[in-house]
């Protein structure tokens, strides 16, 4: 397996998993979004996952956002982990720069 296809794979998981905590957590009506939520509960796991020791909480959250806003206007039947995986993998390694900047 092609080390982009791991990299997937787990940052899918990663994704999965903190999904499903949000999902469990806004049942108690916590006032929080889902990249607030999964950059404060998996920064660490997204960082091993990605490989991006550097990145950083507000950098998650704006890849998050970001991808979280292309997935909700998307037209595809991809399951929405796999679409994230897939948008985060390919754009956190070309956005997060030694500064700590998302362009």
């Amino acid at each position: 397996m092609s080390t982009k296809k791991v990299r997937k794979t787990i940052v899918r998981k990663v994704l999965e998993d903190t999904g499903y905590a949000y999902t469990l957590t806004c049942e108690s009506h916590v006032n929080s979004d889902y990249a607030d939520f999964a950059s404060s509960q998996a920064l660490d796991s997204f960082q091993n996952a990605l490989r991006e020791p550097n990145l950083t909480y507000d950098d998650l959250c704006k890849i998050l956002r970001k991808a979280s806003n292309r997935a909700s206007s998307r037209q595809c039947k991809t399951p929405w982990s796999m679409f994230m995986a897939n948008y985060i993998s390919k754009h956190c390694n070309n956005n997060v720069q030694a500064s700590g900047q998302i362009h």
